[in-house]
């Protein structure tokens, strides 16, 4: 092997463990990125459970202040105004 063949596959190798040893920092970044983004959409989640739990509450108080002076006095001491016919619908 002459030597400028020796000093361009030294550099060749080089050059591959230097990429290798990016690729290991980016996957290392890469993964802390998914661990924050998938704590915030745990966040999200629980919003939006909490969201669910909180209209299904109403209209199960809604419901009941059909048949309850004190709960629609309640509903509407907090500003929910109530039909006589019918619960309030659902927000998407």
């Amino acid at each position: 092997m002459k030597r400028w063949q020796f000093v361009l596959l030294l550099i060749v190798g080089l050059a591959c463990v230097c990429l290798g040893l990016v690729t290991i920092v980016f996957a290392r970044e890469n993964r802390k990125l998914q661990e924050a983004l998938q704590t915030q959409q745990a966040a999200i989640n629980k919003g939006s459970l909490s969201q669910q739990i909180g209209t299904n509450l109403l209209r199960e108080m809604a419901a009941t202040a059909q048949t309850d002076e004190k709960m629609r006095d309640l509903l509407q001491q907090n500003g929910f105004s109530l039909s006589a016919r019918s619960a309030p619908s659902p927000t998407p």
